[in-house]
Order: C-alpha cells, then structure tokens, then sequence
C-alpha cells in the first residue's frame, strides 16, 4: 500500500508539472469589466504564492538568552522548525516528521518546547532525533492550558482545565516533567478569570454578577481571604491586565464612567481609579509588555485610522524607536521576546509591502533584520489601504477601510463590501492577505465597522444592541451606496462578503435588499439566528449575556420570534444574484448544518448558488489546502460575476487535493 502511495504521489508530481508547464501560457483569464479591461494592471500574483508559498518562513523566536533562533519554514508543503544561532546565516537544525502547531523557547535554558500531534514535547537542539524528545504534556486532562511560566526547575507550572464543567475553568498545578498534577483552585461556578502572582498562587479571579456585571476580588497570598476589589457593570468594559506586585498599582484597561476604553490604574487597597492614557475618539486597544511577569505596560495602541502609539519605557521607547519610519504606517506583530524583555523579534510590514523580520535588542539599541516573508517579492504588486468614513443614513459616522486595486483610477470598479464577524470585533489598519488577493484580481475592497463594532466607545458599540436585520444592516447598504456615491464602485457589479456573523450580514444582503449586490460569499455564517442562539456552545456559558444584547434571548418568544423574522434562511425566496457558501465541517461555534440547510432552501427556490464543505476545518480556515481551494473557489466566483481576473487553474490544486 505504501509503495502505491508513493508511486501515485510521483504520478501526481509529474502530472502537477507537466500541468503546471501548459497552464504557464493559459494561466490568467484576462477581466472583462470595462474599467479593468482598459487599465494597466499590476501583475497577477498566483493563489500558490498566497496561499501555498513554500519559500515562505515566518515566526521568528529568540531562546531565552538571545544566542538561538527558531521559526517555520516549508519542506515540499510539509510545515517545519528552522534553528539557527544567532549572527549566523544558515540554520544548523531541521525539525520534521510531525505537524506542529505552536512552539516556543524553554524559559530558563537553550530547548525547545513544541506542541505536535496531541502532546507537548521538549527537544534539546543538541540532541534532535525525535526518540530523544522528552513528552511534558500535562497529565490528566482532557482539556488543558498552561497560564504559568517557570523561571527555576523547581517551579511547577499552572494549568487551566474546564475539564470538570466546560463552561468553567478550574486551575491545577504539575511539574514542569507534566506529572504531579493536583488541584489549586476549584471553580465554585461564577469565575470566569483568575490572574497569578509571581509564584503561581491566584491572587485575583473574577465573578459574575446576577446582574450580568462583575465583581473583582483580590488577596495577598494563598491563605489569606478574599476582599473585594471593584466591580464592574455589565454595559462596561473592565480587564486586569496584570497580577500585581507588592507596594504597586494594578494596571488594567477600562471604561467605567467614560465612553472609551482607556489605560488606568487600580488602587489595590480601595479600588480607586486613575486614568494613565486615552484617546479622544477611540479605545485603548492593545497593551504591550515585553518581558515575562511585567506588572506595567511597556506602550499601548490606538486605532485612529492608522495605529498611534503611547510609550511608558525605556524598553517602550526604545522599541518604538526601532519600530517606526516616520510617519509611513506600519503594521507589525510582537512574535517572541525573552523572559526579561530584552531580546525581542517582531514582524512589520511598511507601508504594507508584506512582512520582514527582525531582532530587536532593546539593551544595546539595535535592529538585525534576520529574514522576511518570501510574499514580499511581489510589494510591487500591492494595494495600499487607506481609512475612510461615511454617514449612515442617521447621521452616525462609519469607519472603514479601503483597499484600491494597484496602480488604476478608482473610478467605476466592481466592488466587495467587507463584514468582519463578531459582531463585537473591529476592522483596524492592517496588512490584510486576503484583501491584497482581492484588490490583486481588480477589486476594490472596503472594509467595515458598522455600528455595533468595537474600538470606537460603549456608545458606539450599544447602538448595534437589538439592531441586527435593521440598523446594523443599514450601514452595509450605506457602505456600498457610498461606494458608488464616491465614483469607486460600479452599482452594477458589487459584492459582499463575510465569515460567521460576517456571513450572516453577507446574506441578509441578499435576501432583505435583493438586487443591491450582485453575488455573496458567506463563509460559516449564521443563518438561521433562532437556532444559532438556542444552541451557542456551551462553553460559552459565563458570556452569553453581551450576545442576548445584540440578538436577544431565545427563552423570550418575541425575541425569538424576531429573530426567524431577520434570518436569511426564511427569505432565501427573494434573492436575486448569486451566493457562494463555504464552511468547515468541524466547526463547533456556528454548526455547517446551517449553511447547508440555507443552501438546500436556495436550491428549493431556483437560486444560484454553490456549497463547499471542508473536511478537517472549524470556524474560520486554516489548512494551506483550504486556502488554495477557497482562494480558486473565489476568484472564480468573483470573476464570472462582478468581472474581475483570475489566475485560472493553479497547479497547487492538485497538491491540495492530494495531501489533504
């Protein structure tokens, strides 16, 4: 059997070349919309290079002490671990056989700790081969998280396991070998978050409230009592960041008393309040501390259109410092840092031309670019996105962002209006993948955040309460209306799309305003809301009450009744145009049953419309071969529709099919 395996998948190489050859000279359809037909189009990246890239490396981490370096690369499609010293230009270390999900740096010496097929394993870099791998996993739980970081080999490390009841989290603590696991803390069935001292006792959890608030409790040490600290309402936002530290104020972010979320401090003794930083229009969105067991922030981010910054360190500053060009915008990620903070690597993307990496060390002041994104050969060929906003048609001011096809006049161009899921999530400015795909094949791309969204204030986020089918939905039809009302987008050829409550708008544009759009992707969306909120997982249990503020409660029968009445699976009869369907048949959050059963009722009402199902995927996509598929599934779809390009056949496919 192997043997025939093997022989099928030469067969398949061969035929993938020989393919791969003749597809070179029939490898883009041109576009047949009139504005892209008469413009000089940037060259067409193919959807391998997306989304199968096997140049690509990524995820740069620096060991505890700066002297070693490990990230992902690819070997023909396979995921492996790269290890390199530091100054040195090749790795001298593969890792292979298994598919890894995560890894990181050992806390204290030079090993790797590598999360592979179920199991957490420790390899010494000096010695490799995989029978050497010592298994650390926890032992004696189903479900487990470690929340604690060892600095000495007598530390035992605390693990979080709803494993008792799967809408609460119990804490345990094992050696650091995985065994000796005993009992630290039991949930008595309101906490639904704890936060350590430096040794790994609870010294702060946080309750819910009947109300639907919450009540923050703190203690000195393991033997002493619970107090309260503060409490919170259950319309505010209030999030310790960090344990805290003897004779110093607990950091935390919130937005008691105030329409934005803002940077504060906590009194430990009476609770009192101080705000550090705010912003006058939006939240605090992201706090960044870069060494382990911080008690304070090194900076924070607001979202304003492009990122703006706020440092509090000389590692914060300095970090900035290294991070920033002026006023181009940057888009980065903090990958790794080691556990005091000085050696830090970081990806950014400048003026999004795809990702480079670096090591940062904050001691010395220094920058050493150690690779990039092998995505980057094609920056030339990339959009660049720019906020904007519009007035929905109350008056309130929608944010979003708008990513023009490269190089051509934004002037009658098929469109898509982008829907993030959530809904209580954000669109911020960012180097989106997805986005360049799109605008690469002639798209203009806007991007929105509707009322309802995160990242602009409680009022902001309180005016989509009760208002999905009707105001939230409005300001789709706004954001595409703009479009046109701009010059941007043909009226005649624009598209909506989105994942999960993303999903659920993208077809709600369909069947409460037919004719608006032309076609729809809706990805693991939720289409029938009545069934979504009388079975949410049940490991949501302690956090329900913030989605019965935007869709209602299913035990309510107006509510209820309400929600089949703004569902797109009971008007599948007015669509007009198209609808492509995708989902995971793992997902455990919004189940494929729904988007089967909207695609069933389409059928049944003469509808066009396609329903891909992917094996081994949950709620959102995160295999290369999904990515490949989904990707060619898209460009197709769009360019029979709104007449954009397409890279045609890609010979990845068939790799995608076969090693799937």
């Amino acid at each position: 059997m192997r043997l025939l395996r093997i022989v099928g998948f030469i067969l398949a190489v061969v035929t993938s070349a020989a393919l791969g050859a003749y597809s070179y000279f029939l490898r883009d359809e041109a576009p047949t919309h009139p504005s892209l037909t008469r413009a000089i189009l940037a060259p067409l990246v193919p959807v391998r290079d997306f989304f199968a890239n096997t140049g690509a490396e990524w995820e740069y981490k620096p060991s505890h002490d700066g002297r070693l370096l490990a990230w992902y690369g690819v070997d023909w499609t396979k995921t492996v671990i790269r290890i390199k010293r530091s100054g040195e230009s090749r790795p001298f270390l593969t890792l292979s056989g298994v598919e890894f999900d995560d890894f990181r740096w050992h806390p204290y010496n030079n090993k790797l700790i590598v999360a592979a097929e179920g199991r957490l394993w420790q390899i010494d870099p000096a010695k490799p081969a995989h029978d050497q791998w010592a298994d650390i996993t926890p032992r004696g739980f189903q479900n487990w998280r470690i929340v604690s970081a060892a600095s000495e080999p007598n530390d035992r490390l605390v693990v979080a396991s709803n494993d008792r009841d799967p809408a609460l989290l119990d804490l345990y603590t094992v050696r650091q070998d995985g065994g000796g696991k005993q009992l630290l803390e039991k949930n008595e069935g309101k906490s639904f978050d704890w936060w350590l001292d430096r040794s790994g006792v609870p010294v702060i959890r946080v309750d819910r409230l009947e109300d639907g608030g919450a009540q923050f409790l703190i203690r000195d040490s393991a033997s002493d009592p619970w107090r309260t600290l503060t409490k919170a309402g259950a319309s505010d936002t209030f999030a310790i960041l960090y344990a805290p530290a003897a004779g110093k104020p607990i950091y935390a972010i919130s937005d008691r008393g105030r329409d934005r979320i803002a940077l504060v401090t906590i009194d430990p003794q009476t609770g009192a309040e101080t705000v550090v930083a705010e912003h006058p229009k939006v939240d605090a969105r992201k706090d960044f501390t870069l060494a382990d067991q911080a008690t304070e922030p090194d900076f924070v981010t607001f979202e304003d259109g492009y990122t703006q910054y706020r440092s509090f360190t000389p590692a914060g500053k300095m970090f900035l410092k290294l991070l920033l060009d002026g006023d181009n915008p940057v888009d980065f990620n903090v990958i790794a840092s080691s556990p005091d903070g000085r050696f830090v690597t970081v990806a950014r993307s400048w003026r999004e031309q795809s990702f480079e990496y670096f090591l940062y060390d904050l001691e010395k002041g220094e920058s050493t670019k150690i690779g990039e994104y092998d995505f980057r050969r094609h920056k030339d060929a990339l959009a660049e996105t720019r906020p904007v906003s519009f007035k929905a048609r109350d008056g309130l001011e929608i944010p979003a962002f708008l990513t023009l096809p490269h190089g051509i006049e934004p002037k009658n161009l098929p469109a898509i209006v982008i829907i993030h899921g959530g809904p209580a999530q954000q669109e911020v400015w960012a180097y989106n993948h997805d986005y360049q795909f799109l605008a690469n094949r002639g798209y203009a791309v806007l991007a929105v955040n509707f009322r309802g969204s995160t990242g602009y204030g409680k009022n902001f986020r309180a005016a989509g309460y009760g208002q999905f089918g009707k105001a939230m939905q409005d300001d789709i039809v706004d954001a595409a209306n703009w479009l046109v009302g701009e010059g941007i987008a043909d009226k005649a050829n624009m598209a909506v799309m989105g994942g999960s409550y993303g999903g659920y708008s993208a077809a709600l544009a369909m069947t409460r305003d037919p004719g608006l759009f032309k076609a729809a992707i809706v990805e693991y969306g939720v289409t029938d809301i009545a069934y979504q909120m009388q079975n949410n997982p049940f490991s949501w249990g302690l956090h329900l009450d913030e989605v019965k503020r935007y869709f209602g409660d299913p035990n309510n029968k107006a509510d209820l009744d309400e929600m089949r009445q703004r569902s797109p699976l009971t008007h599948a009869a007015n669509v007009q145009g198209a609808i492509l369907i995708t989902a995971g048949k793992e997902d455990r959050i919004v189940g494929f049953e729904q988007s089967e059963e909207f695609e069933r009722a389409l059928k049944a009402a003469g509808k066009d419309v396609t329903g891909v199902y992917f094996e081994k995927e949950g709620h959102g996509y995160n295999r290369w071969q999904t990515k490949v598929k989904r990707a060619r599934l898209i460009e197709d779809f769009l360019a029979k529709h709104l007449g954009g390009r397409t890279g045609s056949f890609d010979y990845t496919e068939l790799a995608a099919e076969y090693l799937n």
